[in-house]
């Protein structure tokens, strides 16, 4: 089975720490592929209120979730304290990618990369729209 393959961006713009919690694991006390959803979407909100954004604010418009890959490195267990790096990248018109690379701070190791393909959306047209230009600004220029 070909796996997933995850660029990370040459910088990223924010970190936060995750304390993974026992409700975070699964049968084999690891840290569950639900729970890393969650926390990407934790870790995407808090990326966007670091630069006074709500993921239904940018600018007049919406932030939506097209797609989301997590390419999982090593392992993780309950009370491990996460580093979640987020950056920017791969801009289209109408969105760009979210990435992700989640470290355990202890063992500074890799624990998963991942990236969140996000469109714009105006929610009163019910339509796709462009990447605002001062979202642009805020995270600097996209690599086309």
């Amino acid at each position: 089975m070909a796996r997933v393959k995850i660029s990370m961006p040459e910088e990223f713009l924010y970190s936060m720490e995750y304390p993974v919690r026992f409700s975070d694991l699964d049968y084999a006390k690891h840290l569950n592929s639900v729970a890393m959803v969650h926390i990407l979407h934790e870790a995407r909100l808090q990326f966007l209120a670091s630069l006074g954004l709500t993921e239904a604010n940018i600018f007049g418009l919406g932030m939506v979730v097209t797609d989301m890959a997590i390419d999982y490195r090593s392992e993780s267990f309950a009370k491990d304290v996460l580093v979640i790096e987020v950056g920017v990248a791969r801009f289209n018109k109408y969105g760009c990618d979210i990435c992700f690379q989640i470290t355990n701070s202890a063992l500074e190791k890799v624990v998963c990369n991942a990236k969140q393909g996000v469109v714009f959306f105006d929610f009163d047209r019910h339509k796709i729209a462009s990447v605002p230009l001062a979202f642009i600004s805020l995270v600097g220029e996209p690599e086309l």
